[in-house]
């Protein structure tokens, strides 16, 4: 299933949430200047924390839609939200002890098969 049809099933659900209507109306009453200022404020990186009522409401629009996200898998949302949850779980319970030891098998490297074949000493300068 890809990611459109998945975002159309979360939006389809929170149509039938009572407060669908004042999200829909909202988007359509924002102000697409201050989004758009809002946005290149963001993508710099800078906070923003909406001194005008205009910027509040795009603020609260994209929290809005933010929590829509987060019931998409995959999306950036689910994961901050996945995110939070292991550290939640991590100061709960601690950290995880995970032991893995990766060792290479030299027998079947090709590298070493070049070497094997060709009789190479190896004597590193010490």
């Amino acid at each position: 299933m890809n990611k459109s049809k998945i975002v159309l099933k979360q939006v389809l659900f929170w149509q039938n949430r009572s407060h669908f209507d004042n999200i829909a109306n909202r988007l359509l009453q924002i102000n697409s200047d201050v989004l758009t200022d809002i946005t290149e404020c963001m993508i710099k990186g800078e906070r923003m924390k909406g001194d005008s009522q205009e910027e509040k409401d795009c603020l609260q629009l994209i929290h809005d839609i933010d929590r829509i996200g987060g019931h998409v898998k995959g999306s950036i949302t689910s994961k901050k939200y996945m995110r939070n949850e292991i550290w939640s779980l991590i100061s709960f319970r601690g950290a995880p002890s995970w032991y893995i030891t990766l060792s290479p098998a030299d027998n079947k490297h090709p590298i070493s098969l070049y070497y094997a074949d060709t009789q190479e000493e190896f004597t590193p300068v010490l």
